[in-house]
Parts: C-alpha cells; structure tokens; sequence
C-alpha cells in the first residue's frame, strides 16, 4: 500500500514522499532542504530509493546531495535536465513511464513548460505531483517560459483523469483563492473551498492535496473556457478576448501584480 506523506520545508514548500508500507521504501519529490525531509526518513525507518526533481528552482533541489550522502542506499536520481549530484541520474522527458518501490509506484512524466522551461510533472492514475506548474487555486508564475506554453501545459492536465490528487509543491492556497475570488465572486464552489482552506490553515494543516475535478471547479487558470472568468477579464481589460489563451494570458498578468 502506498502512502503519501508532506513534508514542509522553507516558509510555504512541500517535499512529497510517496511510501510502500509493506516494505518502508520510498522516494521523494522536489527536496529543497535535506534536514526535515532526513528527520522523517530516519524517524519512520525508511529507505529512499529514489529523488525525483520537477525543475531546478534551489528550493527544490538544494536539500538533494545532503541526502544522497545521509542514505545508506544507492539512490536514483529523475530530473528532465543534466545535474551535478553524487548519485545516478536518469534523465527524463515526455512520455517516460518511471517503475518505483519495486514497481509498486508506476509514474508517467509529463513535459509541463511554462514556469520553467525544463519543468515537468509527474502522474499515474491517482496522483499527480504537479511542482509548480498546477497549484491549488493557481499556476506557477512564467519565468523562463511563456504563456502559451503554459497555457498549453495546463489544459493537458486539466485532460487527466479528474479523480486523481494534486500534490503541488508550494502552500499557495489560500492567496490564490483569493484571486480566484476577485474573478468569480458568484462561484459557490469557490466560496465553500475557501472556508475548508481558512479552517484547515487554522488548524496548521496542509491545504493539498485537492482532486483535479475540484480544482477545475474552484482555480479560474482551469476555467478560461468559463464565460464567467472571460466576461471578469474583458470587464477588467475594457476589450474583448476571442481565445481561451488570450483570457488565460491576462488572468496570469493580472494575478502578477494582484
């Protein structure tokens, strides 16, 4: 049986590690800092066979070689990219279909360009971990990438399987949400998410996962087809957009200077 388990790190980071039960191995996601994420291996027992890197933000991969020399084990490395690091590394790209944990853990990876232009996601049939390209309530901020490209990225999710669970790696929620707000102030979907994320944040606890057929309901960067959000942003810009990807655009430069 797999288990999920967050790891907080830096102000508003989650390192994910996924771990079989039967026999206490595991892999991680996107560690940016080695010594919460070694306190939770050594304190479970566990046995780190694999990393898995998104893209190469240093709160994402700074924590990498910490752990790498802590583990008794040889453990693999995933990254999309070349990467200086003292253990084996297995470059990935569209498509790679990745057979972890004793192939109890199987993960297909998904090219997500946009935030980052190496940046890429990783999902089977009932997660997905998604880096900082799909937040709760949001989307990664474009960097070294454009608006069509993430635009693009984010509509091949929104494609997946809506059941599955959205790991991203950031506790955003609650400021996105109220983006979200700002756009569709009529959306009751939206509004009931905002009280379980008050309440859950009250209580210290993590935000996310949240299923990608929420999502779809409540984050209007999955929502450009919506004649809510596009009527929002044409009422904000005074003109008229003709395209999901010209909406998506102006929400995302909106959203940089919300």
């Amino acid at each position: 049986m797999l288990e999920v388990i967050s790891i907080p790190t830096f102000n508003d980071n989650y390192v994910w590690l996924i771990k079989n039960t039967e026999n206490n191995h595991c892999c991680i996601v996107d560690p940016g800092q080695s010594g919460p994420v070694l306190e939770v291996i050594n304190k479970q027992n566990l046995i780190l066979d694999a990393i898995l890197i998104t893209h190469h933000h240093y709160d994402h991969i700074d924590g990498i070689n910490n752990i790498i020399t802590a583990s008794e084990h040889p453990v693999n490395i995933y990254s999309s990219i070349e990467m200086d690091v003292n253990a084996p590394l297995t470059l990935v790209s569209e498509n790679s279909q990745l057979s972890l944990l004793n192939n109890s853990l199987i993960l297909t990876v998904m090219a997500t360009p946009g935030h980052k232009r190496e940046h890429v996601v990783y999902h089977n049939q009932t997660m997905l971990f998604s880096g900082d390209t799909l937040f709760s309530g949001g989307c990664g901020r474009i960097l070294d990438g454009n608006a069509t490209e993430l635009f693009s990225s984010l509509q091949r999710i929104k494609a997946l399987n809506e059941n599955i669970q959205v790991y991203p790696a950031h506790e955003y929620t609650q400021a996105n949400l109220m983006f979200c707000y700002a756009v569709e102030p009529q959306n009751s979907n939206l509004k009931k998410h905002i009280e379980l994320t008050a309440k859950l944040r009250q209580q210290g606890l993590p935000t996310v996962p949240n299923s990608l057929k929420n999502e779809k309901e409540i984050n209007v960067f999955l929502r450009t087809d919506e004649i809510t959000v596009s009527m929002a942003m044409e009422h904000k810009l005074l003109d008229i957009l003709t395209s999901e990807q010209a909406v998506f655009t102006a929400l995302r430069a909106w959203k940089d200077h919300f």
